[in-house]
């Protein structure tokens, strides 16, 4: 059947072309009289074979005229066809054209296989032979081979693709791929057609639906987007029109073409205010104007998606972009000496951070940037080369800065004096933290803790591993009480230090189980509050406990978090809970629950956290709990802010980090001072109402 019906097409297209000859002739010699200007060339194919290719001169209803070697032939239309061209690098040779003559008589005889020799041969001896290609495009394709088919279609489109009708051999490969949900080939074949034909009627559909293939399928968002932007221009009056819109808006907010974007969802939810997408556009259009700076109007948007969608999952997204709003930023541009806030402490109402480029220190108690640049440029410029901070300390009287690789530098409030204490001098290079008192100062280094007792003779006194029960000599972080000094190393294990004895002694609780690392402490209303994590178990959470360290108890925040940076990013901060306590909040709907085992009868999921086994018969020989003092607790990590009331445990709020904070966000450091929480990152500093 297949040979048959390739041999009656052929026969076909052999009587059409000998039952028009005249119409072309006489039509040849009307378009002849047009083309003076241009040099035509035509290839007269005999009926015995025989070939001739010269210059188009004219033409009458019986005879034409051809330029050949220099003479001027008359020669008769009968028997003869003619073929014309611009380009003679596009008119095979005649031992070409024999080899595919040849190939269609062994198709009209029914031996495809010997055809498709021909075929190849011709190919061989001539590239760019569009009608070979042609025809073992037609052999692949009938024989199932359509990738093979698609590759001599593609040549012949490229070569002479006016001549011949592709369009609907591309139209039925591209649509058999798509039911395969073979996305590309069918992507390929619809270019093809939107490529070579451009004012087929099909390019209307086409254009849309390779648009949303590149987008949706292929990951290909540039070049869908010029094809929808083309298809809703010439178009607009197509079904796909609203889902094209809609994309396109989508496409230029995650290209960044924020003005863009905002134009085009902004029509799309004038003419298709009912469409699946109306909420997801609005909220694009929120997220858009958050990073254009234009928090009121961000704002605006969410609060009207949560009003109109009864979607919780739209209500929850919403949320996190109203969030988002209520966050300030400060960056390079605001005068900050780098974007990356390494280390942050408060000196009253105000904050002195530091960067890799130097510190800057600002007011907070007005509630605006209000930078003190004097000061800043002259502990920036105490040294040769500039600060690379990584720790601050800081009271009404001194202020501590210690790098990466300088040593530490003390600046005095009181008299302006700047002092290095410098590698040179056998200072470590390295300083992690920096904790002050009206006693001491203590710094924790990569080699060791260091200690210098005010008034002393002696001015500084070094701890490490080979001289005291340090658990190892990079300690990240320390934290000062009347009685004891709590240091972390940076592997997450607890030293102690009682300043009554003057010993370093390890410090463990029953609350902190085998796999978990300390990384940040704090203190507030004579309670300790430590942050860890725990990667084997992916989760992360604080400690809380009395000063002397008893009375433990861990809650964990997040679990399943894949990405360590994410789990030990962990910062807490408490201060008493001043707020009335009213009935009603008990009984209302939390806005976010997470477990916390300092409930009696806490759910089997985190019982883990309490006694270990082996010491639970003792319970009933130690004394009560003396209650602790309830405490508003801030914690931060890298994706959000969460804010507890520890006298409603099962109740938690939480803000996202400020996601206009470009790049993947890193918090280094978290400040709660005049009512306002200062956050640290590696993009920036973030700040919002602590209320």
């Amino acid at each position: 059947m297949l040979h048959q019906r390739l041999v009656k097409n052929t026969q076909v297209k052999k009587q059409k072309v000998y039952c028009l000859f005249t119409l072309i002739a006489l039509a040849l010699l009307f378009v002849s009289q047009h083309l003076v200007y241009s040099q035509q060339y035509v290839i007269v194919d005999s009926e015995n074979g025989d070939r001739l290719t010269g210059s188009w001169r004219s033409a009458t209803d019986t005879h034409f005229e051809i330029e050949y070697n220099g003479q001027i032939l008359r020669l008769p239309l009968a028997g003869r066809t003619l073929k014309f061209t611009s380009d003679l690098a596009y008119v095979p040779d005649r031992v070409a054209a024999k080899h595919f003559h040849n190939g269609l008589t062994l198709l009209e005889l029914g031996l495809p296989e010997k055809a498709q020799r021909r075929f190849e041969a011709a190919i061989e001896e001539f590239p760019k032979y569009p009608g070979a290609h042609y025809q073992l495009g037609l052999l692949y394709k009938a024989n199932g081979d359509n990738a093979n088919a698609l590759e001599r279609f593609r040549f012949v489109a490229i070569l002479d693709a006016p001549n011949f009708d592709l369009v609907p051999l591309f139209h039925e490969l591209g649509d058999t791929a798509l039911a395969n949900e073979v996305y590309d080939v069918a992507a390929d074949n619809y270019q093809l057609i939107l490529t070579y034909y451009p004012d087929h009627p099909d390019v209307s559909v086409l254009k849309y639906l390779t648009g949303f293939l590149l987008i949706e399928q292929l990951g290909d968002p540039s070049t869908g987007l010029f094809l929808l932007e083309s298809a809703i221009k010439e178009y607009p009056d197509m079904a796909a029109h609203e889902k094209a819109l809609f994309l396109i808006g989508k496409l230029q907010a995650d290209m960044d073409q924020l003005e863009n974007a905002l134009h085009t969802l902004d029509r799309f939810v004038t003419r298709y205010p009912e469409s699946e997408w109306i909420y997801e556009a609005h909220l694009i259009r929120a997220a858009t104007n958050l990073k254009l700076g234009r928090l009121g109007e961000a704002a605006s948007e969410a609060i009207h998606v949560s009003q109109i969608s009864e979607d919780e999952a739209i209500k929850e997204q919403a949320k996190k972009i109203l969030d988002q709003t209520k966050w300030t930023v400060y960056t390079e541009i605001d005068g900050l000496p780098d974007n990356h806030i390494q280390a942050m402490t408060t000196d009253g109402t105000r904050l002195w951070i530091g960067t890799p480029k130097g510190i800057m220190l600002f007011e907070t108690a007005f509630g605006k940037w209000i930078p003190f640049e004097p000061v800043a440029e002259l502990i920036n410029t105490a040294l040769e080369s500039v600060l690379d901070v990584t720790a601050i300390a800081a009271n009404s009287q001194e202020v501590w800065v210690g790098t990466r690789s300088q040593g530490a530098v003390h600046y005095s409030q009181l008299t302006g004096g700047i002092q290095n204490y410098s590698p040179a001098d056998g200072f470590p290079a390295w300083i992690k933290d920096i904790k002050v008192d009206e006693a001491e100062i203590w710094f924790a280094t990569d080699t060791g803790i260091i200690r210098r007792i005010r008034g002393s003779v002696e001015p500084f006194l070094y701890y490490n591993t080979q001289n005291s029960l340090l658990p190892a000599d990079d300690i990240k972080t320390l934290l000062l009480t009347p009685q004891m000094v709590w240091g972390v190393s940076a592997e997450g294990d607890v030293v102690i230090f009682d300043r009554g004895k003057e010993e370093w002694d390890s410090y463990h609780s029953t609350a902190i189980r085998d796999g978990m690392k300390i990384v940040g402490l704090d203190i507030a209303e004579e309670q300790l509050l430590f942050t860890w994590f725990n990667p084997d178990e992916k989760s992360n959470g604080y400690f809380r406990a009395d000063m002397d360290g008893g009375n433990g108890k861990s809650t964990t925040l997040d679990t399943g978090i894949e990405d360590e940076n994410d789990l030990k990013n962990i910062y807490i901060r408490g201060a008493r809970d001043t707020s009335p306590i009213v009935k009603e909040e008990l009984e209302a709907e939390p806005v976010e629950e997470i477990p916390d085992p300092t409930i009696p009868d806490f759910s089997p999921e985190t019982e883990g956290l309490e006694i270990e086994p082996e010491i639970e018969e003792l319970e009933t020989e130690l004394p009560p709990l003396v209650p602790q003092i309830p405490l508003v607790l801030w914690i931060a990590t890298n994706k959000d802010l969460y804010t507890h009331h520890t006298r409603s445990a099962d109740v938690w709020q939480y803000t996202t980090t400020p996601q206009i904070l470009t790049g993947e966000l890193i918090v280094d450091s978290l400040v709660v001072v005049n009512n306002t929480v200062w956050l640290a990152t590696s993009n920036g500093l973030a700040t919002m109402n602590a209320q």
